[in-house]
């Protein structure tokens, strides 16, 4: 006897019907915004984490300033390449 799911019904074995695959709804799906957001949420939280981390590290206040301007700059620099990227794709999305 072949392994399919079922039950019995007066005496006799009746197949359950397959269930049908779940769909995902359409808005699970991230638009650019939303992605591009978390990418900048992600990088300023990077940031904040260098600094902080930064802050044990380097013992002066010079050391300090050096790194949190550092990372700041990195931080600013890669929100700017991310928001022209999500620019680019939403023009030539609007093209297609």
């Amino acid at each position: 006897m072949s392994e399919t799911e079922g039950r019995f019904e007066k005496g006799r074995w009746v197949v359950d019907p397959a269930p049908e695959p779940e769909e995902e709804p359409e808005s699970a799906v991230p638009t650019i915004e939303e992605r591009v957001q978390e990418a900048s949420e992600s990088v300023r939280k990077a940031v904040t984490n260098v600094v902080s981390t930064g802050q044990h590290l380097f013992g002066t206040p010079e050391g300090h300033d050096h790194i949190q301007q550092a990372a700041r700059k990195a931080g600013e620099d890669l929100e700017r390449a991310i928001n022209a990227w999500a620019e680019s794709a939403r023009q030539a999305l609007q093209r297609e």
